[in-house]
């Protein structure tokens, strides 16, 4: 499986199947949707909008960020939507093209360089300002990502959701101090029932690729949680 460098590392992001028969399929998580009750309006409203353009494009999709490190972890704040997408350039620029009669906008006036050169959708919700950064899944981790990604009911709407594991794999590569905040949040919630040896695996894996010694650092996570069972 070819990992190279992923586009949503540079967002303000083979060893399994899909998954969409989990016994978490199609989840609810009460504490979100507590906190999803306080998010803006103008952050659901562009959720919702982009998942129905992606839908209407036939364009599969993950979301990640803020609002999937909430999901899995601890609410945090954001301003912004974040997601993969299971499309090249050329499929990029196509959806782009079409943007004169939905509710999007492209960020910038050369959206067009901007994807070829950073493999980067950035979007403005034309009535809630909100921005979305759409990531082109291209390598095999992010392909891989979209395939196991979970329906979870979010504001009424079942959205495509990475998995907790695919996730921690993110912020773990990523490693912003928001992305810190977000593993130990991950960790606590759901460390004790996620899957460490499919984390292991594709750390090695990835981290071979990148010339990155992920796989350290997950097995230290994993460690952790261990110890705190004991």
């Amino acid at each position: 499986m070819k990992f190279p460098i992923p586009a949503w590392t540079a967002i303000g992001w083979s060893s399994g199947a899909g998954n969409r028969n989990s016994p978490t399929a199609a989840l609810r998580s009460k504490p979100f949707e507590s906190w999803m009750n306080g998010v803006d309006e103008p952050i659901k409203t562009t959720l919702i909008d982009v998942v129905d353009l992606l839908e209407q494009q036939s364009v599969r999709y993950v979301l990640i960020g803020a609002l999937a490190a909430s999901l899995r972890g601890q609410p945090r704040v954001t301003a912004d939507v974040d997601l993969v997408i299971r499309a090249d350039v050329a499929r990029a620029l196509r959806l782009i093209s079409s943007l004169a009669t939905s509710r999007f906008e492209p960020l910038l006036p050369d959206v067009e360089e901007v994807v070829k050169r950073s493999l980067i959708v950035p979007l403005r919700h034309r009535y809630t300002g909100v921005k979305v950064d759409m990531a082109l899944g291209l390598s095999g981790f992010e392909q891989q990502l979209i395939d196991r990604a979970e329906d979870v009911t979010i504001a009424g709407l079942s959205i495509r959701v990475a998995t907790a594991e695919d996730l921690l794999l993110m912020k773990v590569l990523a490693r912003r101090p928001r992305d810190d905040q977000d593993i130990h949040g991950i960790i606590a919630a759901r460390g004790a029932t996620m899957d460490w040896d499919y984390c292991r695996r594709v750390a090695r894996d990835l981290g071979e690729a990148l010339s990155q010694d992920l796989l350290t650092r997950i097995q230290d996570l994993s460690s952790h949680v261990h110890e705190d069972e004991a």
